[in-house]
């Protein structure tokens, strides 16, 4: 299992990213023949992939996201920049667990410098700012790791800063876990999309979107298009990565404001 997971990092992972973000694999955006920039916070596009059956399916609980199957191989979606989503809420989005450590030394220390340097514990954007800051060498081919080793090596990809940021959150007694899927984001005179990680977060009756590995980026908006949750947060965690890279699009095309 260690090696297939492995294989599939490689397979979405990419070691040149525009402004030193370090995601999974760029993904394909085309826009509509007749739409420039800027975008409005609400887009609809159309995901291509041999998956579209399953990538309807796991978007159907989605609460801010509208799905159509157009055929076999693709997917019509609508969805909202930075959008929030009412999902279901259980005790495991605040344990600790093999994945997200919350008991190994190193993790503890990482989230004591969070509340020595902070009062208002419970700011989304603090917690950003703070997992942000404290990776301190970014990288882009990377193995997964658990949330004590990332505190300790202080590296990762955005994976490892949706892990610390999940484990920053479960430790401020926040609901959170870590979610895996896509996002497309709108700079002056462009559009990219990339294989993406972050964290999601329960607070005033949505989940909301941690994502440090955006913090403070220069794009004016992030759209973002979750594959699934990382639910299996034990020792076999990997399969769980694999299943949703396999939801991850081939490319996207037809983007245009909605």
């Amino acid at each position: 299992m260690k090696r297939l997971f492995i294989l599939a990092l490689l397979i979405f992972t990419t070691t040149t990213q525009a402004e030193r973000i370090p995601y999974l694999a760029e993904i394909s955006v085309q826009l509509g023949t007749e739409q420039n920039l800027p975008l409005s916070d609400e887009i609809r596009f159309t995901v291509v992939s041999s998956n579209s059956e399953a990538i309807l399916n796991s978007l159907r609980e989605r609460s801010n996201i509208k799905v159509d199957q157009l055929t076999s191989s693709s997917v019509v979606i609508t969805l909202k920049a930075n959008s929030r989503s009412i999902g279901k809420l259980d005790n495991r989005y605040l344990s600790s667990s093999f994945v997200i450590d919350l008991e190994e030394e190193s993790t503890q220390k990482f989230v004591s410098g969070y509340k020595g340097s902070n009062e208002t514990y419970a700011d989304i954007r603090k917690m950003a700012e703070y997992v942000r800051g404290y990776i301190t060498n970014p990288t882009y081919i990377h193995s997964f790791n658990v949330a004590s080793r990332t505190a300790k090596l202080r590296s990762g990809d955005c994976t490892e800063y949706a892990v610390l940021a999940t484990a920053l959150a479960r430790a401020e007694k926040l609901p959170s876990k870590v979610v895996l899927g896509t996002v497309i984001l709108e700079g002056n005179d462009r559009v990219v999309s990339y294989g993406h990680a972050w964290s999601e977060v329960w607070q005033d009756g949505h989940w909301q979107i941690l994502d440090p590995a955006l913090y403070a980026s220069n794009f004016n908006r992030h759209f973002y298009l979750p594959a699934m949750e990382l639910e299996n947060e034990g020792p076999g965690y990997s399969l769980d990565l694999v299943k949703a890279m396999q939801l991850f699009p081939v490319k996207i095309t037809h983007l245009e404001s909605n």
